[in-house]
């Protein structure tokens, strides 16, 4: 395989084995993005995923997970997925699950019987970049799908039987519109209905379109309150039976609980407003970094 892109994954697959399925992303238009940018878009065959499989299958059990790496594996056919599901079960027979990433558009691209197919094989998870509910944000970082999409694709999955976690980006609409973004994704994320949504915070990066959007004046990062402000306006308005996780480097605020749990919810939404009250703006973006990195 001639792969230069450097693998990644979601926290939540750590003891997962990772194994790579592509690089590079189908798409690649997403105006925040740095991920995938330079790297072609490349899938391995079966061949060249048992092989690799073969060079891990000492190192872990018959009933491990495993996470298919690349930026957006599940836009290739069902019949190639179906092909690497194959290889996984003849040497991982008793695997847990089989995850990946996922646009909105590649579980549209699949039709509802080729959806529970995959799932009834293994491939049961999927990580969806979602990333807001704003449709006015979404359109502006050029995600290429609107809110009400990505509530109907996600609820194509629930009804093929796959689980799935849903990404949050606080702070993606600009400066101005923590209150707004913040209801319309809690609002998204209320009919969709993940297992897990998890959360970053939106960080200018070198070398992508919104780097130049921002040396334009085109857009405007919010400041660290602005980003508080959101996630306690989403969190309050969050009413799914869902895990919220928002252990992450780039958040504003690290939190991690089960969003029906009444008093972990409350002692959440209790701390951000003590933090938003106790602190002055210049006090949140010297010090967000190193002192509220935290978790309740």
């Amino acid at each position: 395989m001639d792969f230069t892109e450097p693998a990644m994954r979601p926290p939540q697959e750590s003891g997962s084995l990772l194994l790579r399925a592509t690089q590079g992303c189908t798409y690649n238009e997403c105006r925040f993005c740095y991920v995938s940018r330079g790297y072609p878009f490349m899938a391995v065959t079966p061949e060249q995923l048992e092989r690799e499989v073969l060079a891990h299958k000492p190192f872990f059990p018959a009933d491990t997970a495993v996470y298919l790496t690349g930026s957006n594996p599940f836009a290739l056919p069902a019949a190639r997925l179906r092909d690497y599901v194959a290889v996984l079960r003849r040497h991982f027979p008793r695997f847990a699950r089989v995850s990946m990433q996922s646009r909105i558009a590649d579980i549209a691209g699949k039709s509802d019987g080729e959806l529970r197919e995959l799932c009834g094989l293994g491939l049961s998870h999927l990580y969806i970049g979602t990333e807001n509910g704003n449709d006015a944000a979404l359109a502006r970082m050029n995600k290429g799908h609107t809110a009400a999409q990505a509530v109907e694709q996600a609820l194509r999955l629930k009804e093929a039987g796959m689980t799935y976690t849903l990404f949050y980006i606080i702070g993606m609409g600009d400066r101005g519109t923590a209150t707004v973004c913040g209801e319309d994704t809690a609002r998204m994320f209320n009919q969709a209905r993940p297992e897990r949504i998890t959360s970053t915070g939106m960080t200018i990066f070198a070398g992508t379109p919104l780097a130049e959007m921002v040396r334009r004046g085109e857009f405007v990062e919010a400041s660290e309150r602005e980003k508080m402000e959101e996630l306690l306006v989403f969190l309050r308005t969050l009413n799914v039976d869902t895990f919220y996780d928002g252990i992450h480097y780039l958040n504003p605020l690290n939190y991690r609980f089960a969003v029906g749990d009444a008093e972990a919810k409350r002692q959440v939404l209790e701390d951000i407003g003590d933090v938003l009250r106790s602190h002055t703006d210049e006090e949140l973006e010297l010090m967000v970094g190193r002192y509220f990195k935290r978790s309740l």
